[in-house]
């Protein structure tokens, strides 16, 4: 046995789980003694209808609310301004997000922005807030992001020619409380099931292999991997499989979890960068690396990628360690091709952009805790074998 190095492990957030949740929003609002709290949201999320349910609920109280839903896929800075002057001349003292990982991030920046001033960009990095944000509660949609529970957040930077997503992040910025109802997934497409599904399996198996990983996060992070594993797939086929959603939304939870309290690597790098540049979906972009990534990192921990393997279902009984680490790509490119992800050149990605998109991945600060060293060399050879498929996922 090994032993065991001190670590640390945070998770401040409350954790309402379960399958008609959001009813208690209002008691919720009462009880962190909110007079006027603002809704940040997105116009896919008002169109499916959950907009008007947590409406309803803030009406029937008498509550004084207002509503901003303009958030776009990869929120800017520059919505996050357009949501902060809302939230100030509506004079908000609590934060409602609904929907994906876009909206949480959009309103984690609002709830910050508004107790401790300036700009969004005067907080890119970490813990560079000073002032507890406004309270938050967090309503997913998505079982994806688990930015439900998560202090980071996720803005692009809009003030160069090249768009540049970038983030911040603060145990004073945490959500307040997460109503995490399965329920409000069931409308989710299965396209989009699929993408925000790969996005919690990426946090989870980056979480597990990433430098800062410890023994809690280990164990949520592995316990994700099998929820997702099992789950995926029966939950794009027929969304209103009740079980499924169940436990994707609980994989998501804690992969986010288990993200919070490690940090990812060069999967979520090269999707954030690319994501960024393109304005491309952030799951979809991250299934697509997810074998490269992987595959870069083998070497580096094959141990894991083994746990990996058996998490996903994989038999390496009485496989050598190199052949059982291996599995677990195998499992990754069968699911993507199962899912119908594409490639990243049917993404829209263009091969003369490929050195850029090396360059921004290798600047993202996610790419300390990669459990192998990047070099831009190595990236932009990962990146030209992700756009001729190597691994042959896309769609056929």
């Amino acid at each position: 046995m090994k032993r065991i190095k001190p670590f640390s492990f945070f998770t401040p957030t409350r954790v309402e789980f379960g399958a008609g949740k959001i009813n208690q929003l209002v008691d919720e609002v009462k009880n962190l003694a909110a007079k006027k709290p603002f809704v940040i949201t997105d116009k896919g999320i008002a169109k499916a209808g959950i907009l008007a349910k947590v409406e309803e609920q803030l009406r029937g109280s008498q509550l004084d609310f207002g509503v901003f839903s303009e958030v776009e896929s990869n929120p800017k800075d520059t919505t996050v301004e357009r949501a902060l002057d809302l939230a100030k001349e509506h004079g908000a003292d609590l934060i409602i997000a609904v929907g994906g990982g876009s909206p949480m991030d959009t309103a984690k920046a609002v709830g910050m922005l508004m107790t401790n001033g300036g700009k969004i960009h005067d907080y890119f990095g970490v813990n560079k807030v000073k002032k507890q944000a406004l309270p938050i509660i967090t309503i997913p949609t998505t079982a994806g992001t688990g930015a439900e529970v998560a202090m980071w957040a996720v803005i692009t930077d809009t003030r160069k020619e090249v768009h540049k997503k970038d983030f911040f992040g603060s145990p004073l910025n945490c959500p307040t409380v997460a109503l995490v109802d399965p329920l409000l997934t069931i409308g989710l497409p299965p396209h989009l099931t699929a993408f925000t599904g790969m996005d919690a399996l990426a946090h989870a198996i980056e979480s597990y292999y990433s430098l800062p990983a410890e023994p809690i996060a280990d164990a949520l992070a592995l316990a994700a991997i099998r929820l997702i594993s099992d789950s995926l797939v029966p939950a794009v086929l027929n969304g209103e499989n009740l079980e499924a959603r169940e436990n994707m939304m609980l994989g998501s939870l804690i992969a986010g979890i288990a993200l919070g309290n490690t940090d990812a690597g060069v999967i979520h790098c090269l999707g954030q960068a690319t994501g960024g540049f393109y304005d491309l979906h952030h799951g979809l972009i991250i299934a697509v690396f997810m074998p490269y990534g992987m595959e870069y990192n083998l070497g580096a921990c094959p141990e894991k990628f083994a746990e990996i393997a058996k998490a996903m279902g994989e038999n390496v009984t009485g496989l050598p360690l190199w052949e059982a680490a291996r599995k677990s790509i195998d499992a990754v490119v069968n699911l993507l091709r199962t899912l119908r992800i594409p490639t990243l050149k049917a993404a829209g990605v263009k091969e003369k952009d490929l050195g850029i998109i090396a360059k921004m991945s290798l600047e993202d600060g996610t790419s300390v805790a990669n459990p192998r060293k990047m070099t831009l060399d190595s990236l932009e050879q990962l990146l030209v074998e992700a756009y001729n498929d190597k691994f042959q996922i896309g769609s056929k």
